[in-house]
């Protein structure tokens, strides 16, 4: 079954019978095979069914990868009074492993001399999945970083007392929120990296977000020159 138009093609070459050529037809019988010499050939004709073989097994492993994906999707949750939501874990673990899987497997294969006849399938596969991964990093840095900060920055005493930090919470907290509507809409996980710009989007978040962190803790610094006791808590605590 692993045979194409291109293994026919590279084996009547072999035979290399002028105005002959070897195809999977109703007339080829092994009368008319023998009459044409093509004993003669059988190494190199073999050599020609393995590569097929060989490349058939990578076509069905790429299928099969793309199959992985078909409902592997983000759940969301609502979290607590914010109308927003969160990723769910579990199905963000399954993804995960998934993506780590697919990722050595198809970078396996576009090493071996096999992977020629589907380089234009594996190269962008690849693309997808790393972009994949780059997301999943970031999207994870950030809605960690989000749970913490939210809490503390839906304080007016604190947005009054560190505008600056709290207009850049503001504007990730906006970032955070137009991207888990879409993903709302298109729950597919392997989809997220054709997202347009939601990687440079939640790179952009956590960028703000550490900002917001680094100024967070320089006001509590501060509080805590001003009361030392307050050196007995963590930030956390504070």
């Amino acid at each position: 079954p692993g045979l194409r138009d291109r293994h026919w093609a590279a084996m009547s070459d072999i035979i290399g019978i002028v105005g002959w050529e070897l195809k999977k037809d109703d007339h080829t019988s092994l009368q008319r095979l023998i009459d044409k010499g093509v004993h003669e050939h059988t190494g190199k004709l073999a050599e020609t069914s393995d590569f097929a073989s060989r490349e058939w097994s990578f076509e069905k492993t790429l299928d099969k990868m793309l199959a992985d994906w078909e409902d592997v999707d983000f759940k969301l949750k609502p979290w607590k009074e914010t109308k927003t939501f969160i990723l769910e874990g579990g199905p963000v673990d399954e993804a995960q492993a998934l993506l780590d899987d697919h990722i050595v497997k198809t970078q396996a294969m576009r090493a071996s001399p096999f992977a020629k006849p589907f380089a234009e399938r594996i190269t962008p596969w690849e693309t997808k999945l790393l972009r994949l991964q780059d997301i999943m990093d970031q999207w994870l840095k950030c809605q960690s970083k989000w749970l913490y900060l939210e809490p503390i920055f839906g304080s007016d005493e604190i947005m009054k007392q560190i505008p600056t930090e709290g207009a850049a919470f503001k504007s990730m907290d906006n970032t955070w929120r137009r991207i888990m509507v879409e993903v709302k809409e298109r729950p597919e996980i392997i989809g997220a990296s054709d997202i347009y710009n939601l990687l440079e989007d939640l790179t952009a978040c956590n960028e703000e977000l550490d900002v917001v962190e680094k100024g967070l803790n320089d006001f509590l610094d501060t509080k805590k020159l001003a009361f030392p006791r307050f050196f007995f808590l963590s930030n956390d605590e504070l």
